[in-house]
């Protein structure tokens, strides 16, 4: 009989194939490990992907970037900074910032901690005891290396008041050296 049974089977044996799955199987094990597969032992890269997100860091980083040391990244919203007719290259230092009525304290410390803090009251005293306790720290790290350097920030419409009480909160404390932070003057 070269046909099949009354249901429609064939005569002929099929060997079954493996049929028998676990509820955890991941896609395609079974067949890597039976070399009963493409030819693809290793997954595929999305490079595409690693390519883009490469490029955002490279143009963010070069966005970032300053040389000359600029404080465009220290800017407080709504701060214009006053221009300058000489100038000379910002050092690192705290940075004393007001605006909005509060002034501002950014400062690394000497064990690489961020200090931030902020100060609205008409004598700043907050600002002057960070300050102090920052002289105290770079003096016990390296008694030479305090250089009382202070940088001074404020929109070119503040009051003068403020900048007077700015100052006198870095000289209370013991920071002598106050910078202005300014826009160069642009040369033609």
């Amino acid at each position: 009989m070269a046909g099949g049974d009354s249901w429609g089977h064939s005569e002929k044996i099929i060997k079954p194939g493996y049929h028998i799955r676990p509820k955890h199987d991941l896609h395609g094990l079974r067949q890597r490990r039976t070399d009963n597969h493409k030819g693809n032992l290793a997954g595929e890269l999305p490079l595409t992907a690693m390519i883009d997100m490469f490029s955002i860091l490279v143009i963010y980083l070069l966005m970032n970037f300053s040389a000359t040391g600029d404080p465009f990244f220290m800017g407080k919203p709504g701060v214009i900074l006053p221009k300058a007719g000489e100038s000379k290259m910002m050092e690192t230092a705290p940075l004393l910032s007001f605006a909005k009525g509060t002034f501002y304290l950014d400062a690394l410390t000497p064990d690489g901690g961020q200090l931030k803090i902020e100060d609205d009251s008409p004598n700043q005293q907050k600002i002057i005891q960070a300050l102090q306790n920052l002289q105290n720290q770079i003096k016990q790290k390296d008694p030479a290396a305090f250089d009382g350097k202070l940088n001074l920030q404020a929109d070119e419409n503040t009051p003068l008041l403020y900048i007077k009480r700015g100052m006198a909160a870095g000289t209370v404390a013991g920071w002598t050296s106050i910078n202005f932070v300014v826009e160069p003057q642009k040369e033609n």
